[in-house]
């Protein structure tokens, strides 16, 4: 029997969602939602969820993960609820329960923590560095106070916490799935069918598309501008960056050419990062459908965060192409990496882990 705890609402309601106890169940929401099922009832079932404090129910939905968050059923809703607002605050307070060190859960509800913990990353990232090339004149300056073995070792750490918590998250949501009963199919059929439809969501977001509905603010526009686009460049670009450097520190010298074939994929990556990540900062700015007025701090950090790293990235493609030798491309450099480590290190702390939590939530509603 599932416990219910109303005082769950206000807790909620840190996570960025405000108006969904105006809702008096009317099902407006559902029943105008594109990507809604016979047995995926949202968001209308996680408003009552959130009502009562089922935090359990919250926390070991599937269909929570279902929704892209096209902002309709705020749009529509005749109590002006935000429905859409409240799937966008669960999934955020799902993460923020996954993680167990407690970290995620402040970077949502505090602005000044996330903003403190950003400058004291950004210290540690510079310092460590340093300890990667000791023999510069900075490096041994900073080794006569702190010794390299201990600015080495708090890089490690950082890197190390953020994996664990990563997997610990994991862990935590797929202990936590509920399951559909199998109807007698065996399981390997079931695996691979459900692997076969997360992967063709993964790569062209199929169910997202579906949110073009006939009353969609985006039913005409071209599918460069359409969110799904969006979200599918700066996941796609993330992702083909992090193999290029992998490739790039595995097979050469990252400071030479340009046309090396892993730095061919990280200038396209990086390209359409910089076009997702610029187009999703504007539309928040210009706050240009109902899902995009209300942004938390995290979420625009993050956005900040992915444009830095690919305008920074082209300034050094650019200084290595014109063979540039000056003390602002070090700069750059310092700062580019800086970032894409912060992006890497806080993962499993900001709303970038639902990339990981979303797959895994489709996975165990389809199979």
């Amino acid at each position: 029997m599932a416990l219910i705890k109303p005082e769950l609402a206000d807790d909620i309601k840190k996570y960025g969602s405000f108006d969904f106890s105006a809702c008096y169940n009317c099902g407006n929401c559902t029943a105008v939602c594109s990507l809604t099922e016979k047995n995926a009832n949202f968001p209308r079932m996680m408003i009552r969820y959130s009502t009562l404090g089922l935090k359990e129910e919250i926390l070991s939905s599937k269909e929570l993960w279902l929704c892209y968050s096209c902002g309709d059923c705020s749009a529509t809703c005749p109590r002006e609820a935000a429905p859409g607002d409240l799937m966008a605050s669960l999934r955020r307070y799902s993460i923020a329960n996954y993680e167990k060190t407690g970290l995620t859960k402040l970077i949502f509800k505090s602005n000044i923590f996330s903003v403190l913990l950003t400058l004291i990353l950004s210290v540690i990232l510079g310092f460590f560095l340093l300890t990667i090339k000791p023999e510069m004149a900075v490096s041994r300056w900073i080794f006569q106070y702190i010794p390299y073995e201990v600015l080495h070792s708090l890089g490690l750490i950082a890197f190390a916490v953020m994996g664990l918590s990563a997997l610990a998250g994991v862990v935590v949501m797929w202990t936590k799935m509920k399951w559909n009963p199998s109807n007698g199919r065996k399981f390997i059929p079931r695996f691979f069918e459900a692997y076969k439809k997360v992967a063709n969501e993964v790569t062209t977001m199929k169910r997202y598309r579906n949110c073009d509905s006939d009353a969609s603010f985006w039913k005409d526009k071209s599918w460069l501008v359409k969110p799904w686009f969006v979200h599918w460049s700066i996941m796609w670009g993330f992702i083909g960056l992090l193999l290029a450097t992998i490739l790039d520190f595995m097979l050469k010298d990252p400071s030479t050419d340009i046309w090396w074939p892993s730095r061919i994929l990280g200038t396209l990556a990086g390209i359409l990062m910089v076009y997702g990540a610029s187009t999703a900062i504007s539309y928040r700015l210009k706050k240009i459908t109902k899902s995009y007025e209300n942004t938390r701090l995290a979420d625009w950090m993050f956005l900040c965060f992915l444009w830095l790293a690919g305008i920074t990235g082209f300034w050094l493609e650019i200084s290595v192409a014109l063979d540039a030798e000056m003390l602002i491309n070090h700069l750059v450099f310092v700062v580019h990496i800086i970032i894409s480590m912060q992006l890497v290190i806080l993962f499993a702390f900001s709303k970038f882990a639902h990339a990981v939590y979303r797959p895994l939530a489709l996975f165990a509603y389809y199979f």
